[in-house]
């Protein structure tokens, strides 16, 4: 019963598998010698990663095998939302490391939805 719910729904398994693949190389990019900007966007993206993994497991487990495309949908949708949040206070930022902060939280979103972009585009 197992194996063939896993042979219907190769989806999942692609997404989730593209996801860690891409955790696992942003992990090695770290390294303790690196500058400190570098390493942090690495684990911002790697945090990102974690969120949307989780989200996904949350709410796949109770999903129709049809509904996968609506909950990757959901999950860009709410990491564009937060993109847009740290555009809206990057331009309100007055110090400027505040605005280099929310300056490196646009960049990461916009790479993390540029991976899903590509990972759903070749599912």
């Amino acid at each position: 019963m197992n194996q063939q719910s896993e042979e219907e729904s190769p989806k999942p398994s692609i997404f989730k598998n593209h996801l860690l693949s891409i955790r696992d190389e942003r992990q090695r990019m770290i390294y303790a010698n690196c500058h400190p900007t570098y390493n942090e966007r690495h684990e911002k993206i790697i945090e990102l990663i974690d969120w949307t993994l989780e989200k996904y497991r949350d709410n796949i487990e109770n999903a129709q095998l049809n509904e996968e495309q609506i909950i990757i949908d959901d999950i860009i949708k709410q990491l564009d939302k937060k993109r847009n949040i740290a555009i809206h206070k990057m331009k309100k930022a007055m110090l400027k490391d505040d605005v280099s902060m929310y300056r490196l939280q646009e960049t990461t979103l916009d790479y993390v939805l540029f991976i899903f972009s590509f990972v759903i585009k070749y599912q």
